[in-house]
């Protein structure tokens, strides 16, 4: 009862961002710029509420009538046609980068704690503060200068290469890897004292054997609940690598959906692309749910719920 509960929860606060997500973006854009008499430009916006219930409408229709998110800056391509281009070259980052994130975050996790009062902590807890300390772009700039200084024959940076994705699944997967070693350094440090490893101690079981058959078991709970954080972490990494490696998946495209354009004469929003923007968020909000549900499913598999 419970469980059904807390999923009819989820859907209802789901439905509710998706909603407000798309109310957002369907906010009407017109607005006037009158140069001023000094340099510099004034803009001028009033917000309509029968523009906003026109934007409204034409979506809805679109959606009933057509079966579309709609059009897109481009003749005869519409928002489905640029998710069925973009999506599976994000895919390919997200997918990596999120079992790097999970796999190597817990090992990295167990290692901090193991090694959390003697001097390899530096290496341990030091190391994944430091990166959960640095900005992301200044990871992704550093990173991006030392592979093009270090490895200039290799085209990483390259999208006409079959590895394309490699150099940005691994930076996309740092900053959610770092968050996933400290919850499991944390969730193993609060199995500490429990009475149940003082009996395995007492029976003469390795370190190694209490932490990995004994305390991991028990912490692997509270660490498969926060796989939708790790998902929404990657997400936000995901916009940053995409944007600054111009790697051509669903980050960028995104970017370029907002349509903003400023110059001396004029700011516009001429080809903003608000069907293109809601499905990208759709398919976010999508990756999102998968996450929570994959979660769900290893602690149901594994019977730890």
């Amino acid at each position: 009862m419970n469980s059904i509960k807390a999923l009819l929860k989820q859907v209802i606060l789901y439905i509710v961002i998706i909603c407000a997500l798309i109310l957002i973006v369907l906010i009407p854009r017109d607005f006037t710029v009158a140069p001023l008499e000094t340099k510099g430009l004034e803009i001028h916006y009033q917000f309509s509420w029968t523009a906003y219930g026109e934007n409204i409408t034409r979506f809805i229709s679109g959606i009933w009538n057509h079966h579309s998110l709609g059009a897109t800056q481009y003749e005869r391509v519409t928002v489905e046609d640029e998710l069925v281009r973009y999506v599976p070259r994000s895919l390919q980052i997200i997918i990596p980068a999120f079992l790097l994130s999970m796999i190597l975050g817990i090992l990295k996790g167990v290692y901090d704690y193991v090694h959390r009062y003697n001097k390899r902590s530096i290496l341990g807890n030091g190391l994944t503060w430091l990166f959960q300390s640095i900005p992301d772009f200044f990871i992704v700039v550093c990173i991006q200068w030392g592979v093009t200084l270090l490895f200039p024959s290799l085209k990483l940076l390259s999208q006409n290469t079959s590895y394309s994705f490699l150099l940005p699944a691994i930076l996309v997967s740092i900053y959610p890897m770092m968050y996933t070693a400290r919850i499991t350094s944390n969730a193993l440090s609060n199995e500490d004292g429990q009475y149940y490893i003082k009996v395995a101690q007492s029976k003469g079981f390795s370190q190694k054997r209490v932490i990995y058959k004994h305390i991991f078991a028990n912490a692997l709970k509270s660490i498969l609940s926060h796989t939708t954080s790790i998902m929404v972490h990657l997400m936000t990494s995901l916009l940053i690598v995409e944007y600054l490696l111009g790697y051509q998946g669903l980050s960028y495209r995104l970017f370029t959906a907002f349509g903003y354009k400023y110059s001396a004469e004029a700011v516009s929003f001429s080809l903003f692309e608000s069907g293109v923007i809601i499905g990208i968020g759709l398919v976010f909000m999508s990756l999102v749910i998968l996450a929570q549900f994959t979660g769900y499913l290893l602690k149901r598999g594994l019977r730890i719920l």
